[in-house]
C-alpha cells in the first residue's frame, strides 16, 4: 500500500511543534512529473523549475539527475519515486485514494492527540490541487451506496491549510477549516496582477520567495513589501496563524534548492 501522509518529517513543519501543533503533509510529484499536471498555474507563474520538490532530501540523487518520461528533470531517489507513485494513484483510482487519505488523516489525528499536540493538515505539499472540489466516497466496495461527501474537509474537524497559485479559488466559499495563502510570482505581468487583484477583493495574504536570506531580512527590517506588512514565513509553516491586525501580509520565504537559481521571476530580488 502506498503511504500518503508525511508527518513532521519536514524541517519547517516540525517547527510547529514548539507552538503546539503536529503537521501532516501530502507530497505529490509536482507539475507534469508524473504525467498528470497537478499544478495548473506552474507555467504561467514560472515556478515549476524552482519548485521545492527538489529541496532537502528530495534533491539528493543516487546517480545523475535524469529526464523522466514526461520531460521533467528529477533526481533519481526513493522520495521522487514515491511522489510519482502517489500522484499516479490519485489519477488512476481517485476514490480509493481519497478513502485512504481519509483513513490516514484519522490515524494522524489520534497520533497528534496522544502527543498532546493539535493536528493540522497540508494537502498540497508539492502540488496545487483544488481539494475543495474533490469528493470522497461515502463507503467502499459492497458497503458503498454510490454517494459522496463534498470534500475531505467535511469529514474532519481539524485545520487544513495550503499555499496556492490558483486565484479563482478565493472567489469560492471555502470550507471554514481550510485556509489558503496565495503565492506570488512576477514571471508574467498577468499572473502578478492577478495576485494583487485577488488580495484586494479577498483579503488573502501573499507568500513571496526571496533569493537569499539577506534580502529577506532587509525586507523584514523595513516592515514592508509592495505596501504589504512583512512577516518571516520560514519561522514556521502555520500560515493560518499569521496575524496582520487588519493589514494584508507579505509572507517572506527564502529560496531553497533549485529555486536559488530561478530566473523566471518567481523568485524575487531586491532592486
Amino acid at each position: 500500500m502506498t503511504k500518503l501522509l508525511n508527518i513532521d518529517a519536514n524541517a519547517k513543519t516540525v517547527k510547529g511543534q514548539k507552538q503546539g501543533y503536529m503537521t501532516a503533509v501530502l507530497y505529490l510529484a509536482p507539475f507534469k512529473a508524473s504525467g498528470i499536471n497537478v499544478c495548473p498555474m506552474a507555467e504561467l507563474a514560472g515556478c515549476w523549475q524552482g519548485c521545492l520538490n527538489t529541496a532537502g532530501r528530495g534533491g539528493i540523487s543516487k546517480g545523475s539527475v535524469k529526464m523522466n518520461p514526461h520531460g521533467i528533470e528529477l533526481p533519481d531517489n526513493a522520495i521522487q519515486n514515491a511522489r510519482i507513485k502517489r500522484t499516479r494513484f490519485y489519477a488512476d483510482d481517485r476514490d480509493a485514494f481519497m478513502l485512504q487519505l481519509d483513513k490516514e488523516i484519522r490515524a494522524f489525528i489520534k497520533k497528534a492527540e496522544r502527543a498532546k499536540l493539535v493536528p493540522v493538515v497540508r494537502l498540497n505539499g508539492t502540488s496545487d490541487i483544488q481539494w475543495e472540489r474533490v469528493p470522497v466516497p461515502t463507503g467502499y466496495g459492497d458497503s458503498w451506496d454510490g454517494g459522496y461527501y463534498e470534500n475531505i474537509f467535511a469529514l474532519h474537524a481539524v485545520q487544513f491549510y495550503d499555499y496556492t497559485k490558483i486565484g479563482k479559488r478565493f472567489k469560492r466559499q471555502l470550507p471554514d477549516n481550510y485556509h489558503l495563502t496565495l503565492s506570488f510570482s512576477a514571471a508574467s505581468s498577468r499572473y502578478a496582477q492577478m495576485c494583487f487583484d485577488t488580495v484586494k477583493y479577498s483579503g488573502c495574504n501573499l507568500t513571496v520567495v526571496m533569493r537569499d536570506k539577506a534580502a529577506k531580512q532587509k525586507l523584514l527590517d523595513s516592515g514592508t513589501w509592495m505596501g504589504y506588512a512583512t512577516v518571516d514565513g520560514d519561522a514556521h509553516d502555520l500560515r493560518f496563524t499569521d496575524s496582520d491586525n487588519g493589514q494584508r501580509l507579505a509572507v517572506l520565504l527564502s529560496a531553497k534548492g533549485s529555486a536559488r537559481r530561478d530566473a523566471s521571476g518567481f523568485v524575487q530580488d531586491l532592486d
